[in-house]
């Protein structure tokens, strides 16, 4: 099968990419990147198309070019860029989803898959949140990742399109750099791994941590799912302080050189806990790291022991 992937020189695409491979697929990989240096291992495995999300016509020109059987749409603008400029947010995360959705009803893609996001929440709803809590987003973001969802929706009622997407939590491990959740996950790993000196806001902040690996096996397992009946689920590794998982962190580095300072604001947009009931019910979802297991790998990748 030939597929394509958006974002796919991005953090998830990165380790996305290799796993399509390796389950025998064609890969084609669009991105702003003049060159995937995230993608070096694979790059001659691939077809690399550079190209911008927020002009539709380079969406028709490479769905028209490589005419894809399944497309992975990972890219987007994150929180804070789409806060800066909202119509430049919904351009690139909404319309480019409305474009891909429209070319891959045209051209037969037999399946679309779309990483959406727990910023479709807002603030107040019940922990843990559940696929059916009141959608309410209190960012620019988290509307433009509700618009593509119910966007998605429509097109399998009206159309017949499969479409499938996932709600990822605080999604970390190495390469991780950009977004909200990296300043507070992967980056304080990232600076203990390397022996770094590190000051820790707030270390009581709770969130749920799902290792990337857990993330990819998620949309594997979404995208093989026989009848995913609700479409869209959303995706949980396990609650856990900042705390928590730097002590973890701390076992494995005993020399780190690590400061927590108490009582600082909190560092999330979002509810700490979610219900991934359904996913593990319907299309068989379940993590396979431990947060002990995730922290460890994290570090001895970036340490340079792996």
């Amino acid at each position: 099968m030939r597929v394509l992937v958006t974002g796919g020189a991005g953090f998830i695409g990165s380790y996305l990419v290799p796993r399509l491979l390796e389950e025998g697929m064609e890969v084609v990989v669009l991105d702003l990147l003049p060159e995937p240096s995230t993608l070096a291992q694979v790059r001659n495995k691939i077809t690399y198309v550079r190209g911008d999300l927020g002009s539709s016509a380079d969406l028709y020109r490479v769905m028209l070019a490589h005419r894809p059987e399944g497309v992975f749409h990972l890219g987007a603008i994150l929180a804070g860029p789409c806060e800066e400029n909202p119509v430049l947010g919904f351009k690139v995360n909404f319309q480019s989803t409305q474009t891909l959705l429209d070319a891959s009803l045209a051209l037969d893609v037999k399946r679309f898959f779309m990483v959406s996001s727990i910023s479709v929440f807002g603030r107040d709803v019940q922990e843990p949140v559940r696929d059916d809590a009141q959608k309410n987003p209190e960012t620019i973001y988290g509307q433009t990742k509700l618009a593509s969802e119910n966007l998605m929706l429509w097109y399998a009622r009206k159309h017949g399109l499969d479409t499938r997407g996932l709600r990822f939590t605080w999604v970390f491990g190495p390469g991780r750099t950009t977004g909200i959740t990296a300043l507070y996950s992967s980056l304080i790993l990232d600076a203990i791994g390397r022996g770094e000196t590190v000051t820790i806001p707030n270390p009581d902040e709770r969130g749920d941590w799902l290792y990337i690996r857990d993330a990819v096996k998620a949309i594997l397992t979404v995208w093989e799912a026989k009848k995913p009946e609700q479409r869209i689920y959303n995706v949980a590794g396990g609650v856990h302080s900042i705390r928590e998982v730097v002590e973890i962190a701390v076992r494995i580095c005993p020399d780190a050189q690590v400061t927590l300072q108490e009582g600082g604001k909190s560092l999330s947009p979002y509810p700490a806990a979610y219900d991934d009931t359904t996913a593990r019910r319907e299309i068989g979802w379940a993590p396979d790291y431990s947060i002990e297991a995730a922290v460890r790998e994290h570090i001895d990748i970036v340490s340079g022991k792996s």
